[in-house]
């Protein structure tokens, strides 16, 4: 038992620092323009996954559910999310697809994510991606709302996809 114990530690340290000595003399590949392995896009996906499980309120949203609320929520999400995450009803958004990690198509695919995960991630970014923090943008109430709209894609009903593109009354 204590040879086994030995030979773990030792090699759990020979990991460290092979993996120390990988990133700090420059062979991690960080280049933009290159496609990563399936396996690194697989690690950073699920750490992002799980960091935003971990942190993220547990509570639901303070809005009343209903039309009106994801009326208002995709109102937000066509002024300042369509031009990453898609617009409903087009093609995937081409400059959302120039980020590492591509921007999600909402519209097309949907999302993994809770509406109170939704919310996080809109409040307080995910660093080193094209999503930046908003609570200094919006309210929470109406990041709750874009949070509503956005875990319903693409179930929404046609009243709230009609609601969102009218132009407000005068």
């Amino acid at each position: 038992m204590k040879n086994f114990l030995l030979g773990f530690i030792t090699g759990l340290i020979a990991l460290v620092v092979c993996v120390a000595g990988y990133l700090r003399f420059g062979f991690l590949d960080v280049r933009a323009d290159v496609p990563v392995s399936g396996l690194t896009a697989r690690i950073l996906h699920s750490g992002i996954h799980a960091s935003v499980g971990r942190t993220a309120p547990k509570t639901q949203s303070p809005l009343p559910p209903g039309d009106a609320t994801l009326i208002a929520g995709g109102k937000l999400y066509l002024n300042d999310c369509v031009g990453c995450h898609g617009e409903p009803g087009k093609p995937a958004s081409s400059f959302g697809a120039t980020f590492y990690p591509p921007a999600p198509q909402f519209p097309v695919a949907g999302t993994a994510y809770s509406e109170p995960e939704i919310y996080w991630i809109a409040k307080h970014g995910i660093r080193r991606t094209g999503m930046a923090s908003q609570a200094s943008s919006y309210k929470d109430a109406e990041l709750w709302a874009l949070a509503a709209f956005i875990s319903r894609y693409p179930n929404l009903p046609p009243t709230v996809l009609a609601g969102i593109q009218q132009e407000p009354a005068k």
